[in-house]
């Protein structure tokens, strides 16, 4: 018989037993971790305060009238209780093996965690609150709102950090050893691993090379000679720009702006129009990420204007001068402005036809490809389905990066959806994972796409689309 006080459903004696018998963690649904402390915990990506949070458990006290010790824990973990107790109390742990295994030795719901798994990207882009509808209604293709900080990889994380401290030291990230200064040949080199590594879509080794390379530039444009002054200012706007078309591409739009800004002010020291032309770009495709497109249209305009003289004498200005209509184009068919659309993607191929060739000055991709894939993304913005399927995969995308390459096969799969093509929609979009995982799982037309798949199915959908949907977080868009 319980006692009067016992708000437990067992015993002392019985629930002391039954909760010292548990050799093992049990696995647990989806809802116990969600719960006010959890939350807390896994935004404040500090592993003991999860542990806290996963003993002081409401389900823990209902069943055994108080919490599970340490100790338990502890055994579970292959952990002390002094282990428990340090790692509850002190610094977060930063070993990510370590991490690893707790997470997996308490089925922590991986969608949850700051730190990535071999294999299983945790770049995840928020979900959407938008309505869907099943019974036919169309999807609401729009780009979805920021990614929540505890639901990126910690080395996206960590360059958020550093762009929001304006108290950021550099001395901190910088690679500087026995008080060398970095030289702007190493910083040029850094520069374009970054900028490959984004082109590449492996857009955690890019965020890993932009900390370090943003504090280097900082140090070095401290004590650089005049002479190398206007070098290593270019170095340091064009690392603000990587950084803010990562930061885009996970969904931290406002981060990817400050970065833009940043880059923007930088270029007034690069003595070059086409590297201040190429912030302001940046600037306007943050812009575009946020929605707010007649500002972004009026900022390539006015940034092409600037340019005009430059692009019959430099090709990296002209190809800037093409990438600014193509981001116009985008914000232009966003904003529902077919006509504008046009016109911009009408002056993008004229600076095509110029350069004539497929090139990457200053990593713009620019050229007659990079216009072809924009006239299907524009499409699809607009809703003409038949101009992407008019394309099919006919267009020859190996010139550009893999980046763009995978963002034309992401319409692709959209346009193959809308037209009920579904087993051509997931083999496009299957391709495109294979080709870029990062890209895929975290961009929020693969959790539109797969959701419209999953909603047009009847009966259980295929085990590999079931797959897919996993991998990509489309449970939010459905």
């Amino acid at each position: 018989m319980l006692a009067t006080d016992n708000t437990a459903r067992l015993c002392g004696r019985c629930h002391r037993d039954e909760r010292d018998q548990l050799g093992a963690p049990p696995a647990l649904k989806t809802e116990f971790f969600e719960t006010d402390a959890f939350r807390a915990a896994f935004e404040s990506q500090h592993i003991g305060k999860v542990f806290k949070a996963y003993r002081n458990h409401p389900r823990h006290l209902q069943m055994y009238g108080k919490a599970l010790k340490q100790e338990l824990l502890g055994r579970w973990l292959g952990l002390t209780q002094a282990q428990v107790s340090k790692l509850e109390n002190g610094k977060p742990e930063q070993n990510l093996e370590a991490l690893r295994n707790y997470a997996g030795i308490l089925h922590l719901p991986e969608h949850l965690l700051w730190f990535d798994f071999p294999g299983r990207s945790r770049l995840r882009a928020g979900r959407t609150s938008e309505p869907t509808d099943s019974g036919g209604k169309l999807i609401d293709w729009r780009p979805q709102s920021i990614t929540a900080t505890w639901q990126i990889s910690p080395a996206i994380a960590e360059l958020c950090q550093i762009l929001a401290d304006y108290g950021f030291s550099p001395l901190r990230f910088s690679s500087d050893q026995l008080g060398q200064i970095p030289s702007v040949e190493n910083l040029e080199r850094d520069l374009k691993v970054a900028f490959d590594a984004y082109q590449q879509s492996r857009f955690t080794a890019a965020a890993n090379r932009i900390s370090t390379l943003l504090a280097d530039a900082q140090l070095t444009s401290r004590e650089c000679r005049e002479s190398e002054r206007a070098r290593v200012s270019r170095v340091l706007a064009l690392s603000y720009q990587v950084a803010a078309s990562v930061l885009v591409k996970v969904g931290q739009t406002d981060m990817a702006w400050i970065a833009a800004e940043r880059g923007m002010n930088a270029a007034e020291s690069a003595d070059s129009p086409a590297v201040r032309a190429s912030l302001i770009r940046s600037v306007a495709f943050a812009l575009l990420a946020t929605s707010r497109f007649e500002p972004a249209m009026r900022l390539v305009e006015s940034a092409a204007g600037y340019l005009e003289g430059e692009i019959s004498k430099d090709n990296a200005a002209l190809s800037v001068y093409g990438t600014l209509y193509l981001v116009g184009s985008m914000a232009a068919a966003r904003f529902g402005d077919s006509s504008k659309t046009v016109d911009y993607l009408d002056e993008a191929s004229k600076a095509a036809q110029l350069l004539n060739k497929d090139a990457n000055h200053l990593w713009t991709a620019f050229g007659p490809t990079n216009v072809a894939i924009h006239r299907v993304n524009t499409a699809a913005e607009l809703g003409d389905v038949q101009t992407i399927l008019n394309s099919g995969l006919s267009l020859n995308t190996e010139a550009v990066p893999v980046e763009r390459r995978v963002r034309y096969l992401l319409d692709v799969a959209r346009a193959y959806s809308l037209v009920g093509n579904r087993d051509d929609a997931l083999g496009v979009m299957i391709t495109a994972e294979r080709m870029a995982p990062e890209q895929v799982r975290q961009h929020y037309l693969s959790r539109k796409v797969v959701a419209a798949l999953i909603q047009g199915t009847v009966g259980k959908p295929s085990v590999e689309l079931d797959k897919l949907a996993q991998r990509v977080n489309a449970q939010g868009a459905i």
